[in-house]
């Protein structure tokens, strides 16, 4: 009985963690797998190691090529895209 409430608390506590933060996808991933794949390949993306300014110069010549990231969206983008550089 004891073992079993400790796999049940166990498993709600991983559960509750991975609902939160810690397992969730960060906001400009989604946006970039949408608006980056629809001209190439996603790993020509994250195999990119750019700086912050060169990341910032690449997608707004991608947006500019019709990249569909709303003026709102930019700074979750390129702080998604930052993560790719460690």
């Amino acid at each position: 009985m004891k073992k079993m409430l400790s796999v049940l608390t166990g498993g709600l506590f991983i559960g509750v963690f991975c609902a939160g933060a810690a397992c969730a996808q960060p906001a400009g991933k989604a946006i970039v797998d949408n608006a980056c794949t629809k001209c190439h390949g996603i790993k020509k993306v994250e195999s990119a190691h750019k700086k912050t300014a060169e990341w910032e110069a690449t997608l707004d010549r991608m947006i500019k090529k019709g990249a569909k990231v709303k003026p709102e969206e930019r700074e979750a983008v390129l702080k998604y895209l930052n993560t790719l550089n460690k």
